[in-house]
């Protein structure tokens, strides 16, 4: 096996070529960095051309407190006009369609809580016993306009009469769109 000679220090001195690439970049930064002092300089005098005719023609520079009170206004308000418009894309003929559909006698409906974002419903709901309680799940799962129903919570009121069971239920709506 032949020895591999290595040398770090090297005597050579730089080529022609390379010596005339590294003036050419020197110059080429140099030339950019006066055209940059030059433009910031520019800059500077029209800036200060422009507030001294606006102290001379006597406009203020409106305040950025006020700017900025009303872009947080307009935004809450651009956020409140989204959640109406998303609230009503939700398909409520579907949906009350389907709750109807699901209802038993021994059961009834409290509150639906929609959330347009996450396509969901939260049905607050009372039954009988849990078999009533079951029952309206799996009539609710069989509708076509819900799916994905779910028990997230129930408990047994026991301060009223025959003790039925008050249940809260997630279901998603189809979009049949």
């Amino acid at each position: 096996m032949r020895s591999i000679k290595l040398d770090y220090a090297s005597s050579r001195s730089p080529s022609l070529a390379g010596l005339a690439i590294f003036a050419l970049a020197l110059i080429v930064v140099i030339v950019g960095w006066q055209r940059y002092n030059t433009i910031n300089q520019h800059m500077q005098l029209t800036d200060q051309t422009i507030q001294q005719l606006k102290k001379e023609s006597g406009l203020k520079e409106p305040a950025q407190q006020v700017k900025a009170k009303s872009s947080t206004e307009l935004l809450a308000k651009m956020d409140n006009a989204k959640k109406v418009a998303d609230f009503l894309l939700i398909p409520w003929g579907e949906v009350f369609a389907s709750l109807e559909s699901a209802a038993l006698e021994d059961s009834s409906l409290l509150s639906i809580e929609p959330d347009s974002k996450k396509r969901q419903l939260k049905i607050t709901a009372e039954a009988k016993n849990k078999d009533v309680m079951f029952s309206y799940m799996q009539r609710l799962e069989a509708t076509p306009e819900l799916s994905g129903v779910y028990l997230l919570k129930h408990e047994i009121l026991e301060d009223v009469d025959q003790h039925p069971i008050r249940f809260v239920l997630a279901a998603k709506w189809v979009d049949k769109r």
